[in-house]
């Protein structure tokens, strides 16, 4: 059977239509109260958000941390942003909240901001957060139980709206662009309260956008490959730490909004962008084997 092409004229019309029916039963201007063990899990996880401009998610991403990671260790890394509403912004929250502020003065990319923060971290396990993330009511207690099972359990990576890996909620990647941070709140509570607890699915890696891992674990293994600037940082790591036996898992019952290409994408021409990547897929694959 040879599929009908839909026009694009058609999709686009269609688009929201469809969004706003996904979105029915979500408002958007609602609070979620975080369940206790949400709290209490927060708390032995130090949170490490690489910031370079982009204001608009990156506001969208401290604001929602403020409201339901308020008891982690917040430590914001800012990677040389030229903007001075990005600047402003980071400041504001700092003083709010008493966050753990850096600023670099020169960008050094993702990785190694990644890596600069975790030095100032002091709790148990590190998230790697990228800044155009949402965090929610349900983001910690999967990685915190999933850790305190198995010591085995080396990395950990939530549920979400886009990723690389089955990590993905189909409903939630169509909507990731429409929906207010209240919605976000809202399906996270509503998807995440529909699933069994620890329920988990080992992976060969998780996605970066939302990276939880042992520091001991990550201080051991000398943390990301330093011949990697951009990108498969997260891929090698998995491929290293699986080669001794620790365990890749995803924690389906943890929900953290990932918009995609939000942040340090945006510094780079999609020409440049596909250039890294195949360069990094080519280096992992001389150095562990073929990531397909």
């Amino acid at each position: 059977m040879i599929r009908r092409l839909v026009p694009e004229s058609i999709k686009k019309w269609y688009r929201p239509i469809r969004a706003k029916l996904l979105s029915i039963g979500l408002a958007r201007c609602t609070t979620i109260e975080q369940p206790e063990e949400e709290v209490e899990a927060s708390k032995d996880i130090s949170v490490v958000v690489a910031i370079h401009d982009s204001p608009e998610v990156t506001r969208r991403c401290l604001e929602s941390i403020e409201k339901y990671g308020a008891n982690a260790e917040i430590i914001l890394v800012d990677d040389a942003s030229r903007l001075r509403e990005t600047v402003d912004l980071i400041q504001d929250y700092e003083r709010r909240n008493g966050w753990k502020v850096f600023k670099h003065s020169k960008a050094l990319g993702h990785s190694r901001t990644c890596e600069a923060g975790s030095r100032f971290a002091t709790k148990p396990y590190l998230c790697f957060l990228n800044s155009d993330t949402v965090v929610t009511p349900r983001s910690w207690r999967g990685a915190k139980e999933a850790f305190d099972s198995d010591p085995r359990i080396a990395v950990t990576g939530p549920t979400t709206s886009c990723a690389s890996t089955k990590q993905t909620v189909r409903r939630a990647d169509y909507c990731r662009h429409c929906w207010s941070n209240s919605q976000i709140y809202a399906f996270a509570e509503k998807y995440i309260s529909k699933q069994q607890p620890r329920l988990w699915v080992d992976l060969p890696s998780v996605d970066g956008f939302a990276f939880f891992i042992r520091r001991a674990i990550w201080e051991e293994f000398g943390g990301f490959d330093t011949k990697l600037p951009d990108y498969g940082n997260e891929i090698e790591l998995c491929k290293r730490l699986s080669k001794t036996g620790f365990r890749i898992i995803w924690t389906q019952n943890s929900y953290i909004h990932h918009f995609g290409q939000g942040s340090y994408a945006n510094i780079m021409s999609p020409e440049m962008l596909k250039e890294r990547r195949e360069a990094s897929q080519a280096y992992i694959e001389e150095k562990h084997g073929s990531t397909r």
